[in-house]
């Protein structure tokens, strides 16, 4: 199934939104976490979306080819461009499909606008402020003023190449990642000074303390459903899939024992169940065959 690709003007700040779609019926907006874009989604994951429904793959705010102003990286407002940009698209109830940042992302939506969307699926989110421990030491300091820019020069020919293949074992531990997934994987635009500093907002955007990330759980009433790896060793789910399920009016949480962080991509069949189980039961009917 081949995508068709747009590119979103928003405004004359240079906002913009790229993303891809494909099929037809009930929207998924895919939404990426850290150190990927929408080509995270693509492939047989993308082809399993786009068979129930109109898949929609995006670059979040700041990643790929959408832009963004800086210092306007919160969950929220990544969340508005988004929702600005598939509003010209006709894009009304999606359910909202989010990896790791990418799940805070959609959780912010879901609160704002809590009547516009129809159902969550969360697998590995970020949901609570923490010290993370990669992205705040390595990305953070990009995200200064002044300072940052050069910061992020400097360790994009020294250390980013390096620590972006640590970053990959972790986020695929305790699987390798998948020859197909690597293959596709964007390193021009993710090795770059300006992507790098990209990654520090938002790492500080849920750095402990700070009010950009700060959501209001109690005013979502979208179905919810939590997909989390007992084994990630990213974003651990006693501190956030747990915690959250145990807070949202309306959730189920699915714990994997054999997967980590990329279990979209190793237990996608725990994910599709998921999907097809909402569809079912809370969103649009029976899932198409």
């Amino acid at each position: 199934m081949t995508p068709e690709d747009h590119n979103l003007a928003l405004d004359g700040e240079g906002r913009t939104l790229h993303l891809v779609e494909a099929g037809a019926g009930q929207t998924f907006v895919l939404i990426h976490g850290a150190l990927t874009t929408h080509t995270d989604w693509l492939g047989t994951l993308f082809d399993g979306f786009a068979s129930r429904g109109r898949a929609i793959a995006l670059d979040r705010p700041g990643h790929g080819a959408s832009r963004r102003p800086r210092y306007q990286a919160s969950p929220l407002q990544q969340a508005d461009q988004i929702r600005e940009g598939l509003r010209q698209l006709g894009v009304e109830r999606p359910i909202l499909v989010g990896h790791s940042f990418g799940g805070i992302v959609a959780l912010a939506w879901a609160a704002a606008y809590p009547d516009e969307v129809a159902g969550l699926v969360l697998a590995a989110p970020i949901a609570f402020q923490e010290f993370r421990f990669l992205e705040h030491p390595f990305f953070g300091p990009r995200a200064l003023p002044l300072i940052g820019p050069w910061l992020s020069e400097a360790a994009r020919i020294s250390l980013d190449p390096m620590l972006l293949k640590l970053a990959h074992k972790i986020m695929f531990a305790p699987h390798l990642p998948p020859p197909d997934w690597l293959a596709r994987y964007p390193y021009a635009r993710i090795l770059t000074a300006a992507q790098m500093l990209e990654e520090g907002e938002d790492a500080n955007s849920v750095f402990p303390g700070s009010p950009t990330s700060l959501i209001d759980y109690r005013a979502i009433r979208a179905p919810t459903r939590i997909l989390a790896g007992e084994m990630d060793q990213v974003v651990y789910p006693v501190r956030h899939a747990k915690r959250l399920a145990a807070i949202l009016p309306d959730a189920e949480l699915t714990v994997r024992l054999d997967v980590g962080h990329m279990l979209h991509h190793t237990a996608s069949d725990g994910l599709f169940q998921i999907i097809d189980d909402l569809m079912r039961s809370s969103v649009t009917g029976p899932a198409a065959a």
